[in-house]
């Protein structure tokens, strides 16, 4: 059975019994008034239907939108196809159409909350996903025999913990390996971007070229951040893969990444570094913005031997001298 109660302030105008409350130094009067509407059901036993029995569907309270049912799991059962089809849709929105919809109120941090139960179910769980990290190693290792994938961990004071916090991970899958060596091309790009998510860091990854000078992507790794000493484990780790010597004579090509110059020096001393023409265009559009830049500088970028890329400066430095 269940019969409708709201509370309302007492104006004098309705209600019955009245208690006195103080807030922020004033009184009010509030009541408990008992609604017309009433509902009755019962079942004869609990296998069986329910039965209405009794129904007076006449409201004498007032009107409301907030409603205790209406919780975050409530609200993210269903908005769950918002969500899945539009990550990013604003809290806003979903506060709105909810409304609209259902014709009841809802707070911004339960729709946060919703969102958040939402997404966890459509993408999953960010802890457990990296709880399954050593299964995923196991079933690459076992469909692509001899990938290379190594974990760092964090040192734990207590050796007798069963768990451990990931740092990194370094991904080569064996036929990306094999491919690679057999083009032959001693050329690979490097590059560096930040993950999204509760849990933060940056991936790293190695790209080089195919016999059709498409993108060859051969090794990726996840970091703790960018520096000198993550740029080194990663390339110790190429190396390994490649057969990389002090002496060997790639190519590398990136951004100016943080500690990335300073560590192909130290691994690899006679290896050419050149920088991204595009990074560098990026660069320089912050300050000269005009197409002629533009054009100086991929016509210098382009030039295929050394004196027809001295004579193409010349003109970019007659055309003007601090931006060449």
């Amino acid at each position: 059975m269940l019969v409708g109660v709201v509370h309302v302030t007492n104006k004098g105008q309705v209600g019955s019994q009245a208690t006195t409350s103080k807030r922020k130094g004033k009184e009010l009067k509030t009541q408990k008034v008992t609604c017309g509407w009433y509902i009755h059901a019962s079942r004869s036993n609990p296998e069986s239907d329910w039965f209405i029995r009794t129904l007076n569907q006449t409201h004498t309270c007032l009107q409301t939108r907030k409603l205790r049912a209406c919780t975050a799991s409530l609200i993210s059962k269903k908005i769950f196809d918002q969500v899945e089809a539009n990550p990013d849709i604003p809290l806003r929105a979903i506060q709105d159409h909810f409304q609209k919809t259902y014709q009841v109120g809802v707070t911004m941090d339960n729709v946060f909350r919703a969102k958040d139960k939402a997404r966890k179910h459509i993408t999953g769980d960010y802890t457990k996903q990296y709880e399954m990290l050593r299964d995923y190693v196991l079933e690459l290792q076992a469909t692509n025999p001899d990938t290379t994938v190594k974990i760092d961990v964090c040192s734990e004071p207590n050796p007798d913990s069963t768990t451990r916090q990931f740092r990194r991970i370094y991904v080569c899958l064996d036929p990306l390996k094999k491919g690679f060596k057999a083009c032959l091309r001693d050329l690979l790009g490097f590059d560096g971007a930040f993950m999204k998510g509760p849990f933060l860091g940056q991936v790293l990854s190695a790209i080089g070229l195919d016999s059709n000078n498409g993108i060859y992507p051969l090794a990726y790794g996840i970091v703790e951040s960018e520096n000198t000493e993550t740029w080194k484990w990663f390339l110790d780790n190429i190396g390994d893969d490649l057969d990389l010597g002090r002496n060997s004579n790639f190519t590398f090509i990136s951004d100016r990444q943080k500690g990335l110059h300073t560590t192909v020096e130290q691994l690899f001393p006679n290896a050419e570094h050149r920088y991204c023409i595009r990074h560098i265009h990026d660069n320089m559009r912050k300050r000269w913005r005009k197409p002629e830049y533009r054009d100086h500088l991929w016509k210098c970028a382009l030039a295929t031997t050394i004196p027809e890329f001295e004579h193409l400066m010349k003109e970019f430095s007659q055309y003007d001298k601090e931006a060449c």
